[in-house]
């Protein structure tokens, strides 16, 4: 029975992490669009860094799609995945004790949605590494 949900996980599993980066990548796109402004700290995303987030955030869905049937892909998706989503948590954690501009859209990001953010984010982190390092995940 374990072991059969296990592999049942597997597919849902990195279509999640899949889904993960669809918000970072939509943010991007959006921005692009609309021409809008992304700021974090001191660094005012230009429009070849919004490109070039959404040529990484792409590759991150597909390899995790990929991840669903190909094997040998899982235990680097799972890691990559898990260590990119502890650092953007990281980086609400410290814009929560020290206060940095982030502004999304135009916007300013409220302290708010960083704690939504930490919320969401560092605890999927883990997930990730715990799926990596779980051996039964990967020989499914």
């Amino acid at each position: 029975m374990r072991a059969r949900l296990e592999y049942s996980f597997v597919p849902f599993f990195f279509g999640l992490c899949a889904c993960s980066w669809m918000p970072h990548w939509a943010c991007h796109y959006y921005r692009l669009e609309t021409g809008t402004s992304f700021v974090v700290g001191s660094w005012n995303f230009s429009v070849l860094d919004s490109a070039l987030s959404l040529v990484v955030y792409s590759t991150l869905v597909v390899l995790s799609l990929m991840s669903i049937s190909v094997v040998t892909l899982r235990l680097t998706v799972a890691l990559t995945s898990g260590f990119l989503h502890l650092l953007i948590g990281s980086l609400h954690v410290f814009r929560l004790q020290n206060p940095f501009p982030f502004e999304v859209f135009g916007s300013a990001w409220s302290q708010g949605a960083s704690m939504r953010e930490v919320l969401i984010v560092i605890p999927f982190g883990f997930l990730c590494l715990f799926v990596a390092l779980r051996p039964c995940f990967r020989k499914s």
